[in-house]
């Protein structure tokens, strides 16, 4: 029987943090990876994971360790795109290592180009039914007209790309098994200090799909339809990752867990009556939420709440289809600090077409929202997208970047990918940096997070914040002041 290896591509600590970042950012293990391992084990195969941003190793240890294995697969995301592909084709060059298998949400939306740069097959959209299927015929007759049975890939027949047509999504989600977080380096893996009040933060997924149109997301993999795990489910989760894995914080990735009131409340009720007695946080909608919510997460320990705002221009909100109103942002910002949970909030700069008084207008919503923690990003065009179309038509743009560079998290960038039109490169990064200095460098705000200390944990995260913002935010742009391109000077 086939063994599988599944890949996260290996990243140094300079790649993929810019500069002070490493301190405070987080490092997510790869769930979708624990997920199709979990799925195969269940079904008798035998499973490793290499987590190569959590434990980097040479491109050429990885190659000597898949010659041991039946079948590699490899996750892509756009970031890390490059580093992908270097690896594919060093596995490939390699007489006698086993078939490549690719996935991931920069496969789902470029599966021809990744199969065409030497993977053998693209698994497009949800992983793991398609995977289990792959993995069976690869260790079988491989008979072609099977292969093309087989919903849900990609790959190359006499030079000519095939794809099987799409796969229907999993539901219930129930029936695919907890993510087999035994086969991955736990003890690495921390939320960012901006949302976890303690540590070991682990993290999870309750659902997958999201029913939002914002224009710069890509709902490829899972679609628009919102499928949730049980609120039984999710239970057994957060317990393990207390009990197992010795987690003091739980971190939910998917935004949308408080959109279904039903699995919300029945969480909260499960985790304040079984005495979880963990600090936990959520990403959320602003268009799903509610008073009873929000009252049951704060009665059952959750500390932290992070929304994604995105702009303080109306125009630009309605412009990336963020479908709601700054006033109803307002208002539920207002209802949540009632309630008593901190804010993280997700800002976004640098859309086509956006000017740098749209940005000035951003930067003043969130210091009049005033939440605990603002997260200044500039937007970066992920394949697949509308704003990836819109940006190979306006402003400065590599559209392959992902085949050139690696880009690291976005909260700190060196370099821009995108620059809108009428703005040059070094005034979006100096105005991006500004608006670090100008919303957390405010003496109100210094006095009310030093006043808000309570223990420990909460010293040593306030000062590895700072340690971050000061090795942003008092440094000038690298670029020279007047280019419109996103290459660094020369010397970089």
């Amino acid at each position: 029987m086939n063994k599988v290896l599944l890949i996260q591509p290996p990243l140094s600590n300079a790649e993929l943090y810019s500069r002070g970042s490493k301190r405070s950012a987080s490092l997510i293990p790869p769930l979708g990876l624990a997920y199709i391992a979990a799925y195969l084990k269940d079904r008798g195969y035998a499973c490793s994971i290499l987590d190569g941003t959590a434990e980097p190793q040479p491109i050429s240890e990885i190659v000597n360790e898949s010659k041991s294995y039946g079948i590699i697969g490899i996750t892509v995301v756009s970031a890390f795109a490059l580093r992908a592909l270097e690896l594919v084709q060093a596995i490939k060059a390699v007489s006698g290592t086993p078939p490549v298998v690719v996935g991931g949400p920069h496969v789902t939306a470029l599966p021809e180009a990744m199969v065409r740069s030497g993977a053998d097959f693209a698994v497009v959209g949800e992983g793991e039914q398609t995977m289990l299927e792959l993995v069976e015929w690869l260790g079988g007759s491989r008979n072609r007209k099977a292969l093309r049975a087989i919903h849900g890939i990609g790959y190359l027949e006499d030079d000519a790309y095939v794809f099987t047509g799409a796969r229907q999504k999993i539901e219930p989600l129930d029936q695919i098994p907890l993510p087999d977080r035994t086969l991955l380096p736990m003890h690495l893996y921390r939320s960012s200090i901006a949302r976890a009040t303690a540590q070991p933060s682990h993290s999870l997924l309750t659902s997958r799909g999201c029913p939002g149109i914002c224009s710069f997301c890509s709902k490829l993999t899972f679609g628009t339809h919102v499928r949730y795990f049980s609120a039984e489910r999710i239970l057994e989760e957060f317990f393990l990752l207390r009990d197992r894995y010795g987690a003091r914080d739980v971190a939910v990735l998917d935004d949308n867990f408080i959109s279904n009131p039903d699995v919300a409340l029945a969480v909260c009720d499960g985790l304040r009556t079984r005495g979880f007695g963990c600090t936990w946080s959520v990403e959320a909608r602003i268009d799903g939420v509610d008073w009873q919510v929000l009252s049951a997460l704060k009665a059952s320990g959750c500390t932290y709440i992070c929304y994604g705002i995105e702009s303080g221009s109306q125009r630009i909100l309605d412009y990336i289809n963020k479908r709601v109103a700054k006033e109803k942002i307002r208002e539920v910002v207002a209802m949540t600090k009632k309630v008593g949970i901190p804010i993280r909030g997700y800002f976004m700069m640098g859309f086509p077409g956006e000017t740098l008084a749209e940005m000035e207008e951003t930067l003043q919503f969130a210091m009049e929202l005033d939440v605990e923690v603002a997260s200044f990003t500039l937007f970066v065009p992920l394949p697949g997208t509308r704003e990836y179309r819109r940006a190979c038509e306006s402003g400065t743009f590599d559209p392959e970047y992902f085949l050139h560079r690696i880009t690291p998290e976005f909260n700190f960038p060196d370099f821009p990918i995108y620059v809108p039109e009428g703005i040059t490169a070094g005034q979006l990064l100096d105005f991006h940096r500004s608006a670090y200095n100008r919303y957390y460098f405010r003496p109100r705000v210094i006095l009310k997070r030093i006043a808000a200390l309570r223990h420990i944990g909460e010293v040593k995260n306030l000062m590895a914040g700072a340690y971050t913002l000061m090795s942003n935010a008092f440094q000038k742009s690298r670029l020279e002041p007047n280019r419109t391109d996103n290459r660094p000077m020369t010397g970089d």
